[in-house]
């Protein structure tokens, strides 16, 4: 079982690509860049079929989600 996300590392290439709160709720198919925020802040958890087009979105394997 892979381990916990790795909110820092998805927070970190969001930056580094200039991608909006909003760039990414919208790559995981949420209706409010709040929404998105409070995933990446580890206010909510990401649900397993967010995990796919999230590492699209950063361009990295889905393994390196993971910590």
């Amino acid at each position: 079982m892979p381990g916990k996300i790795n909110l820092t590392l998805i927070k970190r290439l969001r930056k580094e690509r200039h991608y909006t709160y909003a760039d990414m709720a919208n790559a995981l198919g949420l209706r409010e860049p709040e929404k998105y925020y409070r995933r990446e802040a580890g206010q909510y958890k990401f649900q397993a079929e967010e995990l796919p087009p999230l590492a699209r979105k950063l361009s990295i394997p889905i393994s390196k989600i993971f910590k």
